[in-house]
């Protein structure tokens, strides 16, 4: 099992990023996960997919590629709410400039299943020549024929930190020492098919 654990030391914020870049890409297929978020304020955590160079040429997502965010956890938002069951699928295109556009949905457990903060769930995406679809558990949650990339992406499994942003505020004090955080993203597996 994959830990991504949040911590702080030597005042600043620790966490990581993994990736199959220049190892491993993929155009169209389904694309799962199953995750355990312990996600805190000022923190999230995330499976998604990026093309290399994503965004150019500016116009045309099919041959530039998008950002496909297939889960997106966060325990608080911008006002401190708690939406620790709720989470955040989306697709960015066009870069991250001035020409930026986004299209993005929300997905929550079916009543009675396990909590997103803490519960194991299966997140995945479908990936076709014409849409995305997001799936929890196997249910559909949003799907959209917006900014459809046709070009090889690589797969991401991140965590970031950035203090007072769509996440909330970073807890004072910080996450803890590395071994006592309690700040984390676990990862059982990742699958694809094609």
């Amino acid at each position: 099992m994959l830990t991504i654990t949040t911590w702080t030391g030597d005042g600043a914020h620790w966490t990581g990023f993994l990736d199959t870049a220049e190892k491993e890409e993929w155009t169209y297929g389904w694309f799962e996960a199953r995750v355990r978020f312990e996600s805190s304020p000022g923190e999230w955590g995330a499976f998604w997919m990026t093309a290399p160079g994503m965004g150019v040429p500016v116009g045309d997502p099919g041959a530039a590629g998008a950002e496909i965010d297939i889960v997106e956890h966060r325990a608080s938002d911008t006002a401190g709410a708690d939406i620790s069951n709720r989470y955040a699928a989306n697709v960015h295109w066009d870069g991250y400039g001035p020409d930026h556009k986004h299209a993005g949905g929300q997905g929550a457990p079916a009543a009675g299943a396990a909590p997103l903060q803490g519960g194991w769930h299966v997140y995945a995406l479908q990936w076709t020549p014409e849409r995305y679809a997001f799936y929890l558990d196997g249910l559909l949650q949003w799907e959209t024929r917006s900014g459809v990339s046709r070009r090889p992406e690589f797969i991401r499994l991140t965590c970031e930190v950035q203090d007072r942003s769509w996440a909330g505020d970073v807890p004072p004090g910080g996450y803890g020492s590395r071994a006592g955080s309690t700040t984390q993203m676990q990862v059982d597996w990742v699958r694809v098919w094609q």
